[in-house]
């Protein structure tokens, strides 16, 4: 085959992949992190694991089985240890996204039938006062208690954990033996949101085991790595974490992205999991340091070497670019990025400076992995990769991307008149974007559904192929909505970068004007831009940094 997946060990389930773990890796570090104090702690495959079973065991012993946990709180090792405890066997995850508001916190809560909460220390003020409003709740499980607080009745993760500990130093084996239904409930994991309401999507042990092997099937084992993404979303959890764990990963936390710089120096990571918004941030990073440094006519010829040799198969990136390299810790050299369209010109830039970049596409309803590209395939411009292994993609006759597999949903919970509009007659889910496949198997993602501008000369516009040259061909668009209402106007909603704004001040907008006059005679005549509108602020976002676009007023 021309584009080969690796040959791999297909896991069943979580336990399946505790097995494997300690069978391969159980001396590894598997995770690191600071604490507060800026102590490191590192825990290896085995001592981690031993933990994940004394607190399943505890849990078990305290909450029986078939309980709903919910989940709220910083990356962190604790995090993953209450989410492995729970899905494997035990009951049903909640993963909460620690960026909601209270109130939305509160909702979702109750919306996912949360029974007990696992809550770090920073948000246990804000859970407690929850606590006391939901009756269902019975415990708050506190993730990194600190000594000086007093969490009354509530229960900490350590004492749970040493609680279990000694429970199977006597023989307790119940929560290791416990069954585990591939095809059950295991996790809920809300939506962000982008188009309305959160919606609880359902998962299982297969749902998950499909995306692992997915996952393992395109990535080859990265070494240390860096989390940098909420693992309170699908991406991260499912194909950082657990895929990292099946590698045999040494996973790092970034504890605050106001210490990404010093945590890339400190872990020095090879690879990390990022949404294009990171990418954009750590390629702004990069060339704007080569400018401080008066190094761009300089960096711009060791490109054009660069890039000439490597045609004859001499690949020097990384020591003509070594500056670039050891701003990233020195061994950081390659990029999985999902969770929105990615500007090719912006990843091949990356891939010249000698950091590798793969596009890949899911949706929290496929757990969320649906395909991707391994990093020596032969790179396919603007493709987000070949689905994978036991998930089928086919295109609609209105060009929707549709999938079946083992990855897709059972549905999303206590909502079963969303679940039936979600998929087709003949049992395919409808992903909502619209996208094609080529000769090869490789899916394009072209937009979403729901934005697309229908003209009454019959022709389609994707906003987000406008909005994606805008920023392209525009530099100081930071941020652009297309749109169009009842007078099939194309308009673009736009906010500028601030230093643009402010060293232009009232002039902006003529200046925007007249570039989108140029910009325009470079489109075709049905998606050319007729009417422009600043915004002051940045528009609101997810926290996996999509734009909220039915949020804004226009639209």
């Amino acid at each position: 085959m021309k584009y080969p997946f690796y040959t791999i060990e297909p896991v069943q389930d979580t336990r399946g992949l505790f097995e494997r773990c300690l069978k391969h890796y159980a001396d590894r570090i598997i995770f690191k992190e600071y604490t507060l104090d800026r102590t490191l702690i590192a825990l290896s495959y085995k001592h981690f694991l031993n933990q994940v079973e004394a607190l399943g065991t505890a849990l078990l012993n305290n909450t029986g089985v078939g309980k709903h946990f919910g989940i709220l709180g910083d990356n962190s090792i604790g995090w993953v240890q209450a989410y492995l405890s729970v899905i494997t066997g035990l009951g049903v995850a909640v993963p909460l996204d620690k960026e909601m508001t209270e109130d939305i916190l509160e909702q979702l809560i109750k919306k996912g039938d949360c029974d007990y909460l696992f809550v770090s220390n920073r948000f246990f003020p804000m859970a407690q006062r929850i606590f006391e409003r939901v009756d269902r709740l019975e415990r708050l499980i506190v993730i990194d208690p600190q000594y000086e607080v007093d969490y009354g009745e509530h229960w900490l993760l350590s004492q749970l954990i040493e609680f279990g500990r000694q429970l199977r130093f006597f023989g307790d084996r119940s929560y290791t033996e416990l069954p585990i239904d591939h095809n059950a409930l295991c996790e809920i994991l809300f939506t962000s949101g982008t188009t309305g309401a959160n919606k609880g999507v359902m998962l299982s042990q297969k749902n998950l085991a499909t995306v692992i092997n997915g996952a393992v099937s395109v990535i080859s084992p990265p070494g240390e790595t860096i989390s940098l993404l909420p693992i309170s979303h699908a991406y991260e959890c499912s194909c950082h974490i657990l895929g990292g764990m099946y590698l045999g990963a040494t996973i790092c936390f970034n504890d605050s992205l106001k210490n990404v710089s010093r945590n890339f120096a400190l872990f020095q990571p090879n690879f990390t999991l990022v949404v294009p918004m990171i990418l954009e941030s750590f390629h702004r990073q990069i060339w704007k340091s080569i400018q401080n440094n008066y190094l761009t006519k300089h960096v711009q010829y060791g490109l054009a070497v660069s890039n000439l040799i490597r045609r004859f198969g001499i690949d020097q990136r990384r020591l003509y670019f070594k500056p670039i390299h050891q701003s990233f810790g020195g061994n950081f050299h390659r990029i999985v990025c999902g969770g929105a369209p990615l500007a090719p010109d912006l990843a091949q830039n990356l891939i010249d400076l000698g950091i590798e970049v793969v596009n890949g596409y899911g949706i929290t309803e496929c757990g969320p992995l649906v395909s991707c590209s391994r990093f020596d395939w032969k790179k396919k411009v603007g493709s987000v990769g070949r689905p994978i292994p036991d998930c089928n993609v086919r295109i609609s006759q209105e060009g929707e991307i549709q999938v079946k597999g083992g990855n897709v949903m059972l549905g999303y919970y206590g909502d079963p008149a969303a679940t039936k509009d979600s998929f087709t007659d003949d049992g395919w889910l409808r992903t909502g974007d619209i996208g094609r496949l080529d000769k090869d198997g490789f899916l394009y993602v072209d937009g979403r559904l729901k934005n697309l501008i229908i003209l009454p000369n019959g022709k389609n516009v994707h906003p987000e192929m406008i909005e994606g040259l805008l920023s392209k061909k525009l530099s100081y668009v930071k941020e652009s909505i297309v749109y169009a209402n009842g007078d099939h106007l194309i308009k673009a909603a736009c906010y500028l970068d601030p230093e643009f704004s402010q060293a232009h001040g009232e002039k902006s907008l003529d200046i925007l004007r007249q570039d989108v006059r140029r910009f325009n005679q470079l489109m075709p005549a049905y998606m050319q831009i007729g009417d422009i509108e600043l915004v002051e602020t940045e528009f609101i976002k997810t926290t996996t940094r999509k734009i909220k676009r039915h949020l804004y007023k226009g639209v």
